[in-house]
């Protein structure tokens, strides 16, 4: 008959740096799919798209929430109250899959891991009346109420991995919302950072989608921005090759992002130079913007946390990026045991020297499930279990150099520096400059009228009224033009505002507060 599913991905709490992008995460859609392909009525809510409909979910014979560690109280809080209305619920994704028994006290079912065909089981053993017992990779309460461990389901194999269906976006409510489309080639990363968890949910065994399976999904999402979700996009060099070169081939080629590491950009760690060829195919194909996870900014820094990478090759690494026109956003740690006061500025720094377009940096913040949240707690440094504070923006570990109040402080200083009033109006005008030969000569009559209105907008920093404005007073082709030159200080200026929204929130003057009581 077939079961009434409805999945969730709550948001984070607060503002964040994720805010501009209306991405969700793809483990729900593509479990959407597998769900409606057996027959199962099954729709997803991702809380950055759209609000949760209760009502759908109350009406729905099995609720499924995936959350990270910093969703989870906002997931175990939606499961409290669905719970209590007699709903099933069943939990997932990374942090339940390390905190099973906590994730228990919350709902009846917990799905550890790779959890796709673990659902797809519970949701058939649950509409033909079947006990749980025998479905791998699942936890769930006993009718005395007692946490019962299945054995652990495998990990899918390459050839399984080829046979899922590609995630359903147009299964997500405000899938409509996406501007950019995202899409992810493949599971798993032969790199262990001590800090990250992507290695113990998905392991070091990478399996990847064939080229040809990628190119039919681009083809389908027939989209003009897509983001690869891919942890790290350029695991295979002669794999991504394929692919960018199966792009050209078929015309596949919008505006895409994606993470990788520095040494992607280089032939190999034998010869650390520049791979202009690989550059150069990237740009053709349509890359944009690569996200860089370059983490520290000292040898010793990278080496202790398992990065496998140097700063000279960060350095080459960029560069490359920049002479093949693809902009980078560098992502960096604060608060390594490496750290102390005054590193978080000059990590910002070292990000404007070499050039970095935009510039996160997050807290280092110990998951469940990896080796740094098992060194810092067998230490006694974790100084919160306030979930939804592990998300980068808040300190919730004793750095060993610093107090977690200096550490706070000073990230919030260094992303000030970074994004400051000056670099904003520096990289608008090198943008202008850079392009002035393809830019629109003096205004049509038409559209003059409109520059006293654009005038005043800018001297007032009413910078939301001027992209309207010059839709209106310019052609398309000289919007386009403008656009391409001011998109780097519109990132800078999101930034510098999400930056003094975080700051203005009460729960970021409480934490401030309470890391104040501490020290």
């Amino acid at each position: 008959m077939g079961l009434r599913v409805r999945l969730v991905e709550p948001r984070p709490a607060g503002h964040n740096v994720y805010d501009l992008a209306h991405l969700p995460r793809l483990g729900l859609p593509l479990m959407a799919r597998m769900l409606a392909d057996g027959g199962h009525d099954a729709r997803v809510f991702c809380e950055v798209l759209s609000p949760v409909d209760l009502g759908e979910c109350l009406g729905a014979d099995l609720v499924g929430i995936s959350s990270t560690t910093a969703t989870a109280p906002a997931a175990y809080c939606l499961a409290d109250l669905l719970g209590a209305a007699g709903v099933a619920v069943v939990l997932g994704g990374p942090h339940v899959s390390f905190r099973v028994d906590e994730a228990l006290a919350h709902a009846p079912y917990v799905v550890r891991g790779e959890g796709e065909q673990t659902m797809l089981a519970l949701a058939g053993a649950l509409d033909t009346g079947r006990g749980p017992e025998e479905i791998r990779g699942l936890s769930f309460c006993s009718e005395r109420g007692a946490p019962c461990h299945n054995p652990p389901r495998r990990r899918c194999s390459q050839a399984e991995f080829e046979a899922l269906p590609c995630p359903d976006l147009s299964l997500i409510e405000g899938h409509h919302l996406m501007g950019t489309k995202p899409i992810m080639t493949q599971w798993g990363c032969p790199f262990d950072c001590e800090f990250c968890s992507v290695t113990a949910t998905f392991s070091r065994a990478v399996r990847h989608r064939r080229p040809d399976q990628v190119l039919a999904e681009l083809a389908f999402l027939d989209t003009k921005r897509v983001f690869f979700y891919d942890d790290n996009f350029v695991v295979n060099k002669a794999r991504t090759t394929r692919l960018l070169q199966g792009m050209l081939d078929t015309g596949l080629t919008p505006t895409w992002f994606a993470q990788l590491r520095a040494d992607a950009a280089l032939t190999s760690r034998a010869r650390p130079e520049v791979d202009h060829d690989f550059l150069a195919l990237m740009r053709r194909s349509g890359a944009a913007m690569v996200m860089v996870g370059v983490e520290a900014t000292t040898d010793e820094a990278l080496a202790a946390m398992g990065k496998r990478q140097s700063v000279s090759t960060v350095e080459t690494a960029v560069r490359g990026f920049h002479d093949h026109d693809i902009a980078v956003h560098g992502m960096f740690v604060a608060g390594l045991d490496t750290d102390s006061p005054g590193s978080a500025r000059a990590t910002a720094d070292f990000a404007r020297r070499l050039g970095i377009d935009t510039f996160q940096l997050m807290m280092e913040t110990p998951l469940p499930g990896t080796r740094l949240f098992e060194r810092v707690s067998a230490a006694g440094r974790i100084l919160s279990e306030d979930w939804s504070l592990f998300d980068g923006h808040h300190a919730v570990m004793a750095p060993a150099r610093m107090s977690a109040l200096e550490l706070q402080l000073e990230v919030l200083q260094a992303m000030k520096q970074f994004y400051s009033w000056s670099s904003i109006v520096s990289s608008g005008l090198a943008g202008a400059l850079g392009r002035l030969p393809h830019l629109p000569g003096a205004p049509r009559p038409a559209a003059s009228r409109h520059l006293p209105a654009l005038a005043r907008a800018a001297w007032a920093r009413h910078w939301e009224d001027i992209v309207p404005l010059l839709s209106t007073a310019l052609p398309r082709g000289a919007r386009a033009r403008v656009g391409s030159a001011l998109w780097l200080p519109a990132l800078r200026l999101y930034a510098r505002r999400q930056l003094a929204a975080w700051c203005r929130q009460d729960r970021s003057r409480a934490h401030l507060d309470w890391l104040a009581s501490l020290a």
